[in-house]
């Protein structure tokens, strides 16, 4: 049954939050919204995002989910941590957009409500009353809806009847130096903010509360905003030209926004709407590359536990045949899959990226700085047929012995339809590596 997941959850939190310390000084931002981006990305159920998740999970994330569904909404969330390199831990809360029929009937539930309260009784005996004008906070009532089912609505026995928002924010009151991460993705993002609003007003301390969200509408009105701005630290990334961060101010208004506003520009070698979570993944992949150096290592919160290679692994730079439309994109693609290996194998050695040479002096090479393996690789990116802005994107490799012998080939490939170009070159190189695995040990 899903209380039995939900006591799963909660023991979960029980046992580990306390050893949490806080993190938001160490994190840095570029690290913070590539790992918030890819975690809501994984929050969605769709396959690549189902597939996010398992790259994620590899990498040592584990995500613990919850899910309670009536007739009011279908409010679940993931809790998404780790281990890092230091021995802490990271626990990331994340909210899934609309992506179901009742996701879409909490969207368009527009009616504001009254937002008080300390605990879960309450909250829903404020959000019933009548008769509340702007000057007191007011919020969307299906957000408000979704964010209660989703975590102040089920009783656990096992936990003293608490809910399971109860149970975190008193974990987080009696660990004040604790740090809870949440974010989402539209609707995702929304609840995000109402809930760390509620876990606020029931003692949580604000440098506890760190929230990013991506392309979330405003959620309650003005008095709400003042009143809650500076109870949590709330970080709004928007693509602009996304309408979505807008449209309740458009179709409704008395909402507004709050919290510190970080704006990407869209590229503009894609079609996609703006608003989609590819989108934003796109855009926290290339600031995350354009803010730390091309030799640097992965961040600590996306390091994985590289498979050590009896011998390392000599990589000459990638082949690349890029349609003219995205070649911009080709020094992304290039790092996005170098950062692939460097998170899967250990010792990795890359050779310069502009050193060309042939196959002999690569052998040289790989015998110069003791490896075992020798990977060619090869990425072409062509536009489809009477489509604008789509491409299909192959990988070709070919991966040898340091005396030239080739242990293995493959070819794999995948269309822009559903990603990004950096996104589908990363893909890839976690396709490849099933039957690369079988020949590196």
């Amino acid at each position: 049954m899903w209380w039995k997941r939900v006591i799963g959850l909660v023991m979960l939190v029980y046992f580990c939050l306390p050893g949490l310390v806080a993190r938001a000084a160490e994190v840095g931002r570029a690290d913070l919204y590539l790992a918030t981006s890819l975690i809501s990305m994984a929050s969605y159920s769709d396959e690549m995002n189902i597939l996010t998740r398992q790259w994620l999970q590899g990498i040592g994330w584990t995500f613990e989910s919850q899910e309670n569904i009536n007739s009011i909404a279908e409010g679940r969330f993931y809790l998404a941590s780790r281990e890092l390199p230091d021995q802490t831990e990271m626990y990331i809360l994340v909210f899934p957009g609309t992506e179901r029929l009742k996701d879409a009937e909490v969207d368009l539930r527009l009616s504001r409500v009254y937002f008080a309260g300390n605990n879960p009784d309450a909250f829903q005996a404020a959000a019933t009353e009548g008769g509340h004008s702007g000057a007191d906070p007011l919020v969307h009532q299906g957000f408000n809806d979704y964010t209660r089912v989703a975590l102040f609505q089920k009783k656990l026995p096992a936990f003293g009847d608490a809910t399971a928002g109860e149970v975190i924010a008193g974990l987080l009151r009696e660990n004040p130096k604790a740090v809870l991460y949440l974010t989402g993705h539209s609707l995702g993002g929304a609840v995000a903010t109402l809930t760390a609003a509620r876990l606020a007003d029931m003692g949580v301390r604000p440098e506890q509360l760190q929230v990013v969200t991506f392309g979330a509408p405003a959620v309650g009105n003005h008095a709400f905003a003042r009143a809650y701005e500076h109870k949590m630290n709330l970080t709004r990334v928007v693509i602009d030209g996304d309408p979505v961060k807008s449209v309740l101010q458009s179709l409704s208004g008395g909402f507004v926004q709050f919290g510190q506003r970080v704006t990407w520009e869209k590229n503009h070698n894609s079609e996609r709407f703006a608003h989609d979570m590819v989108v934003y993944l796109d855009q926290a992949l290339r600031n995350y590359q354009d803010t730390y150096p091309f030799e640097e290592n992965p961040s600590a919160v996306l390091a994985g536990q590289a498979k050590q290679l009896d011998g390392g692994l000599y990589v000459p730079p990638v082949q690349f045949e890029v349609d003219d439309h995205i070649v911009a994109d080709q020094p992304y693609m290039q790092r996005v899959m170098r950062r692939m290996l460097q998170m899967s194998y250990a010792p990795v050695v890359f050779a310069p990226a502009q050193q060309a040479g042939t196959f002999a002096s690569w052998q040289a090479l790989a015998e110069q700085a003791g490896c075992r393996y020798i990977l060619l690789e090869r990425l072409q990116a062509k536009r489809i047929r009477e489509e604008r802005y789509a491409f299909r994107l192959s990988l070709e490799e070919e991966l040898y012995d340091s005396q030239g012998n080739l242990l293995t080939m493959q070819s794999v490939s995948a269309t822009t339809h559903g990603l990004t170009p950096i996104e589908v070159a990363g893909y890839l190189q976690y396709r490849a590596a099933a039957q690369r695995d079988l020949y590196l040990h």
